[in-house]
């Protein structure tokens, strides 16, 4: 967050804050999400366990590291990262209300955590970006911010690797079980992203793209540390295996990016 905000204008981040599209978009990301994801789940059968995880999944606010995915793929990064501040502020209402609403236990979240992340990953970094544009001076800054740029998406992929043991556990006991989890993972995936891009091509064939990868992209540790064993058993399996399908992501946007500007201009040179 901190390296991808130093290189934009916070002026107009904080507009975009301010604007109803951005807020309709974080109720699209886990308001709707959680009604289309929970209806399918019942309609398939499945259990109570897994109906939680899939409503706490639905619920989480999109990926800290969404503004950085966005922008190696050339999509708005200035859009993505007010999108993932929306998402995550709005995540514990949504939240709540999930877990009041498919499990029996007494709900509690523990927001003194949550704050404590919010000023860490977002308000911190914002605060700090605001000195560094404040205080160096621009060419400078603009200059060492390219080349941080460049290791920053490299980061990216060692997030999930502390997040699959549950799922890995799964599998080493029946690659059955673990096979079936993983569509779990894909089908999520491939619905949110989808569902987002869908909704959102009648704007731009980039909003379409955008709205489907920062709907794929959920920060579901941040849920789980507010949330924990009230998430059900079957959470930390879920998440698990949506890892591969999340961090894949952005080759499928890539490609279908592509694929579309291709279609839709067929004088273009990449058509051969």
């Amino acid at each position: 967050m901190l390296f991808t905000l130093i290189g934009i204008r916070q002026n107009e981040l904080i507009r975009l804050l301010f604007q109803g599209k951005t807020w309709v978009y974080a109720l699209y990301h886990a308001g709707l999400l959680t009604a289309i994801t929970t209806g399918i789940a019942i309609l398939l059968g499945a259990s109570e366990s897994l109906r939680l995880a899939f409503a706490a999944v639905a619920a989480t606010g999109s990926l800290f590291a969404t503004p950085a995915i966005a922008r190696s793929v050339g999509l708005d990064v200035m859009k993505a990262m007010a999108m993932t501040i929306a998402t995550t502020l709005l995540m514990p209402v949504v939240l709540y209300i999930n877990l009041y609403l498919f499990q029996s236990q007494q709900v509690q979240l523990d927001l003194s955590g949550y704050l404590v992340r919010l000023i860490i990953y977002i308000f911190g970094p914002m605060i700090f970006a605001a000195l560094c544009h404040r205080y160096i001076p621009a060419q400078r800054l603009q200059r060492t911010h390219s080349k941080i740029a460049q290791l920053t998406i490299l980061l990216v992929p060692a997030f999930p690797l502390g997040l699959v043991s549950e799922f890995r556990a799964l599998v080493d006991q029946s690659w059955q079980q673990g096979l079936i989890y993983f569509g779990y993972g894909v089908g999520v995936s491939l619905l949110f992203f989808l569902t987002g891009m869908v909704l959102y091509m009648r704007h731009s064939v980039s909003d379409g793209l955008l709205a489907g990868i920062t709907s794929t992209n959920r920060n579901v540790l941040l849920t789980y540390t507010i949330a924990g064993t009230a998430l059900g058993p079957d959470y930390l399996v879920l998440i698990g295996a949506l890892q591969l399908p999340i961090y894949a992501m952005p080759i499928v946007v890539q490609w279908l990016d592509r694929k579309l500007q291709s279609d839709s201009n067929p004088l273009s040179p990449t058509t051969g």
